[in-house]
């Protein structure tokens, strides 16, 4: 009878914790949402090694949600390693782990999106930027760094100057600096008197449709034919 109550109390237990640690795995961190993306990465790299000479992008969700990439690019080996929620110095720091390990050709970057949405100021996301490329540098000489302009959108309609001046700012550095080169997205997002185009976004005002990655396949092929 003893061990029949104890039984019980165990599955009595057994069934809070259960639903408690379930709903704690729902609500994972984002540091802990990034963490499992980089463990499927390695573990995608394991299994498959990429080959050398690949175009790698990174960046935030904009570049993790370009699920046609390899599509749109048939002719061309690419790989995508972006990380939704970054911003440039989640970037630097997760450099070991998302341009490291490669070979590339090209390595194209796409963040700074999230650092206007959260705040930061342009001097600190130009700086951190100019930080990882310098970094990258080192460990990949021979790679030519492209920056793909942050995109307009309507969440960030409020921020536009800011983007433009983080936008201008990255090309005038890179314009300067050896192999680099600075993927104008902005301005092919917009009508000819400069207003947004509202089929490119999805219904959150930030990321895109599949016309709107129509839009950034034009501006990045012609670097892929680098």
């Amino acid at each position: 009878m003893k061990q029949l109550i104890y039984l019980t109390q165990i599955l009595y237990w057994i069934g809070i914790l259960a639903p408690s640690s379930t709903h704690a795995q729902v609500k994972l961190t984002q540091r802990q949402k990034w963490e499992q993306k980089l463990e499927r990465y390695a573990r995608l790299d394991s299994l498959t090694p990429p080959p050398k000479d690949v175009n790698l992008f990174v960046g935030s969700s904009t570049i993790e949600n370009w699920k046609t990439l390899s599509d749109d690019f048939p002719d061309q080996i690419v790989l995508n390693r972006g990380v939704s929620g970054t911003k440039t110095i989640d970037l630097y720091e997760f450099k070991d782990r998302l341009i490291d390990p490669y070979e590339p050709k090209q390595i194209f970057i796409y963040e700074g999106d999230n650092d206007i949405g959260l705040g930061w100021k342009t001097d600190a996301i130009v700086d951190q930027f100019k930080q990882l490329v310098e970094e990258v540098r080192l460990s990949k000489p021979d790679a030519r760094i492209v920056f793909i302009a942050v995109k307009p959108s309507p969440r960030r309609l409020k921020d536009r100057i800011q983007v433009e001046e983080v936008n201008a700012r990255i090309r005038t550095y890179l314009e300067a600096r050896p192999n680099t080169g600075y993927a104008d997205v902005y301005n092919p997002m917009l009508t000819a008197d400069g207003q947004l185009i509202p089929r490119y976004y999805q219904d959150d005002g930030l990321h895109l449709t599949a016309a709107g990655y129509a839009v950034w396949k034009k501006v990045i092929e012609k670097f892929l034919e680098y």
